[in-house]
This record gives structure tokens, C-alpha cells and sequence, in this order.
């Protein structure tokens, strides 16, 4: 597994310049008794990685608010909430008992200070702690789409990997918001599928969409599918509508669960006729043309569930873990090294770098007695 192009890219420019992260993306995190989200939180990228996605591309490269930069210090309003967010029932999003924050901050790495070209006429040390912390950069207000989310999101853009959680019914708020919570500090939460593929539809990335719906699809069988086929997610996107159409309508005819099958759609038309399900119209029509036909069904092709996790590899990581410290702190350079450039005229010019990174191969730097550039 290797980085993207784009965080490659990035990540060169970051050396020399000091700066990976430019971009502050505020979202919430919490789901309210009441119905409404709330707990803004704040995550950080880079906009060089987040134009990659056509959607960030015109939002930066517009005349639109975001595009302008701005305060990066200006406090977030943390009772600040939404009352019409339309997916409620997001996974992603803390329930409103737990009072523990969805993570624990990465403390920063120890990491001694050395000199590796010290002299008696050099004012400059080899190397030195540094701080990547810009005043100023594109603030991005995300309202509809969940804190966890988004994190998984930046890093399938910086890794083109990402690890999703169980679908459906399987989908237990309670447990799900624990694993939010307990995350460590070197893991990204699982996002939900469903709302993986909300986010890659509504910013158009198709090959995100395709993994969240191949998930989606190898693990219908368990989920309870009578449910998820009048759910509003389903409703909103007619690919998973159908998906789910058909996998109800073998159930449907299917011996072994026509009984619990029928009784839960009746469930439904019920609640149809009493005017609380407004959303049953096009599934119940297109459940009773399939029946009407009175053809044999074929059992759904289920996929095995989609799994796209990261490699364990020692030098990957590191890597990974200052990734993941940047996105929920805003700071993957920490230490800034001075070396020779030659082309220069003979001066000393800084590089930056992760120590977290480096892990145990920043010691290597004390027996450098000399490094050139260019």
C-alpha cells in the first residue's frame, strides 16, 4: 500500500514549505434525544488532496467563501446545532448519552533535539522542534455529513484505503458509538457504508461509491431487509432501493421467511395507511408488480463484504499514524532539519519532516556530518 498521488505531491511541497495541512473542515458529531445534531468538531487537510474531488476542486477554485482564507484560530461555536439534518439515523454520529468525546488527542511525539552540523560559526542547528501551525487557511462549514465520516474519507483520499463497519441491522448504535469513542489514537473509526456512499454521491467519487455499495451488497442476507427497503436512506438513492427491491422480493417468495417476510411488509402497510410511513409508495408498487408476475426469483448474487484495510507494514505505519494526527490536529511537520544546498551558494536551508515518521530511525540524523540539497 503506498500514498495517493496527490498526498505524494503534498507531502514533497510540505517538506520545503513546513505545511502539509491548509484546510479546516468543521462537522458534527453528536445525534440529539430531540432530533437534532450537534458538537461541531474540526478536522484538518489538505486542499491540494481534497481537489482531487471535483466538488472541493470548484469549491476552492470559485468565488465562493471557502476559496478566501481565514482565521484558522476562530473558536468553534460548540453548542451549535442542526435541526434538519436528513439522515438521522447516520451511525456515524455519537449518541446523545455518551458525554466522552469521539477521540483522544495524539500527545506529541518526544523526540530529542540534535546538531548535526553545529560549528563555531553556524547559528543554525542541524535539527530543531518546529510546529506546523498556520494562522490563516480555507475554513469549510460540513453540515450534513457526520464527523466520522469525513475522517475516513480524508484518509481514503491520502491512502486510497478504508475500512468500513458492519451494514444494516447489524448496525448497533450503542456499540457503534463505543467503537467511536474508544477509537485509539492510531486508528481512523470505521465509517458506515451507507453513509460512506452519501458522502461519495453527493461529492461524485465513484470508486468510493462502488466500495460502499459492494459492501452494502455482501451483507444484505443478514441484515433485516424489510426495514432497510422502507428506510429514508433508501428512499433518497433508487440504486439501493432496488437493491434492497430485490433482495426483499426473494424473500418474499422465498419458503423459508414468507411468513416473518409478510408479516413485516403488512407492518409497513399499515403504518402506510395511517399516514406514517410517507415514503412506502415505490417500494410496495414495485414489491407487488415482481409478485404479480408469479416467476421463479433467483437468491440475490451477495458479494463477499468489502474490506479495504490498511497493510501492516512497518514503514507504512508510522506514516499512517502522523496521518491521522494531522487530520484531527492539524500538524504532521514537527521538526525542521538544516542541510547544505549547494546550489544555493553554499547555505544552510531548512527541510521539514514527521518525526512520528521517522519512528526509530531519527537517531540516524546524529551521525550526519554533513548533507546537501539539490
Amino acid at each position: 500500500m503506498a500514498a495517493t498521488t496527490a498526498l505524494r505531491e503534498a507531502l514533497n511541497r510540505g517538506m520545503c514549505s513546513g505545511n502539509l495541512v491548509d484546510t479546516k473542515i468543521i462537522l458534527y458529531s453528536r445525534r440529539e434525544n430531540s432530533g437534532r445534531v450537534s458538537r461541531p468538531k474540526a478536522l484538518y487537510a489538505s486542499s491540494h488532496v481534497l481537489k482531487t474531488v471535483p466538488y472541493f476542486n470548484d469549491l476552492f477554485s470559485g468565488d465562493f467563501a471557502e476559496s478566501q482564507s481565514k482565521d484558522f484560530k476562530s473558536p468553534i461555536d460548540e453548542e451549535e446545532y442542526r435541526e434538519d439534518y436528513e439522515y438521522f439515523s447516520d451511525s456515524d454520529l455519537e449518541d446523545d448519552e455518551d458525554e466522552k468525546t469521539s477521540f483522544k488527542h495524539a500527545s506529541k511525539p518526544e523526540v530529542h533535539s540534535f546538531d548535526p552540523f553545529a560549528t563555531a560559526d553556524e547559528d543554525k542547528p542541524g535539527c530543531e522542534n518546529y510546529e506546523e501551525r498556520l494562522e490563516k487557511g480555507k475554513v469549510v462549514k460540513v453540515s450534513d455529513i457526520a464527523f466520522v465520516t469525513f475522517q475516513a474519507f480524508l484518509m481514503y483520499l491520502y491512502t486510497n484505503v478504508i475500512e468500513f463497519a458492519p451494514f444494516g441491522s447489524q448496525e448497533n448504535r450503542r456499540s457503534r458509538s463505543a467503537e467511536i469513542i474508544n477509537s485509539s489514537d492510531e486508528e481512523v473509526p470505521r465509517p458506515s457504508p451507507k453513509s460512506i456512499y452519501r458522502l461519495a454521491d453527493k461529492y461524485d467519487v465513484p470508486a468510493l461509491k462502488t466500495l460502499a455499495l459492494n459492501h452494502i451488497q455482501g451483507q444484505l442476507a443478514k441484515c433485516d431487509i424489510v426495514e432497510e427497503a422502507f428506510s429514508r436512506f433508501a428512499s433518497r438513492h433508487d440504486e439501493i432501493r432496488n437493491l434492497y427491491i430485490q433482495q426483499l422480493a426473494y424473500k418474499w417468495m422465498e419458503d423459508s421467511t414468507t411468513k416473518a417476510t409478510h408479516s413485516s411488509v403488512k407492518e409497513k402497510i399499515n403504518s402506510f395507511v395511517k399516514g406514517d410511513l410517507e415514503r412506502a409508495t415505490e417500494v410496495l408498487y414495485e414489491l407487488l408488480e415482481i409478485a404479480s408476475k408469479d416467476e421463479e426469483l433467483l437468491a440475490p448474487t451477495n458479494t463477499s463484504p468489502v474490506i479495504v484495510r490498511a497493510v501492516s507494514h512497518d514503514n507504512w505505519t508510522p506514516v499512517r499514524t502522523a496521518l491521522i494526527k494531522s487530520i484531527r490536529e492539524g500538524v504532521f511537520f514537527d521538526r525542521k532539519y538544516w542541510a547544505r544546498h549547494y546550489k544555493a551558494g553554499d547555505v544552510l536551508e531548512p527541510i521539514y519532516f514527521s518525526s512520528a515518521c521517522m519512528g526509530g530511525n531519527v537517531q540516524l540524523l546524529n551521525k550526519c556530518t554533513s548533507k546537501s540539497i539539490g
